[in-house]
């Protein structure tokens, strides 16, 4: 009997609670909207051989002149100082207006600039190479015409010191970037005008500053 007692309250209960009693907690809606799924996020996988090709140099160069047409028309405001972790920048904005792959245009963009450093490198190597030629040629003028063995001797430390750097520069030249950016260097020659037009107008200028105690050429007087 008073297992019964106990029993029955607990059988009275479990019915309330298939039944839908009041006290049941409510279930959710049959007809509940399920949760929206996220917007997928680009995927690209970069070639192996990790080549530019001329579509993608058209492709970046057409988002740069959007970003250009939209500042011109007052869509888009110069780049400012803000939070690099929650803005975005103009090009990838514009980049997803066209409807363009981003993570393929930030990896093309990264090959763009990588192949441009290694195209001003090389050039500003031959120059100081060719103005260091330059000026041993001068000094070893005046080592000719020197008064005396003294001035001789002086001149001659100067050229061996110029040919010195000269032949650490041609080293340095010597040394191949990878294969894959000497690839994309030759696809960017025939871009090579816009690309710089491009970064100019966008105040991200792809020339190198000029070359600071470079070496100069030697005057006939000393």
């Amino acid at each position: 009997m008073r297992r019964a007692a106990i029993l029955f309250p607990l059988a009275a209960a479990a019915g309330l609670a298939r039944c839908g009693g009041s006290d049941a907690p409510p279930g959710p809606p049959a007809s509940a909207p399920a949760a929206r799924a996220a917007a997928p996020a680009d995927v690209y996988r970069p070639p192996a051989d990790g080549r530019l090709t001329p579509k993608q140099i058209e492709t970046y160069l057409g988002v740069l002149d959007r970003v250009r047409l939209d500042r011109r028309a007052g869509k888009a405001a110069a780049p400012q100082a803000s939070d690099p972790l929650t803005s975005v920048p103009e090009d990838l904005a514009a980049a997803r207006a066209r409807g363009v792959n981003t993570e393929e245009f930030l990896w093309v963009k990264e090959r763009v600039l990588e192949a441009e450093a290694a195209a001003m490198t090389a050039r500003m190597n031959a120059s100081v190479l060719a103005m260091l030629e330059k000026t041993i040629a001068e000094l070893k003028a005046r080592r000719a015409d020197a008064a005396d063995e003294g001035s001789r001797k002086l001149v001659a430390e100067q050229i061996a010191n110029f040919e010195a750097e000269a032949e650490r520069q041609r080293r340095e030249s010597r040394e191949k970037e990878p294969e894959s950016v000497r690839a994309n260097v030759r696809t960017l020659e025939p871009f090579h005008a816009r690309l710089v037009a491009a970064h100019e107008a966008l105040d991200r200028p792809l020339l190198p500053t000029p070359v600071r105690d470079a070496p100069r050429s030697v005057s006939a007087k000393s």
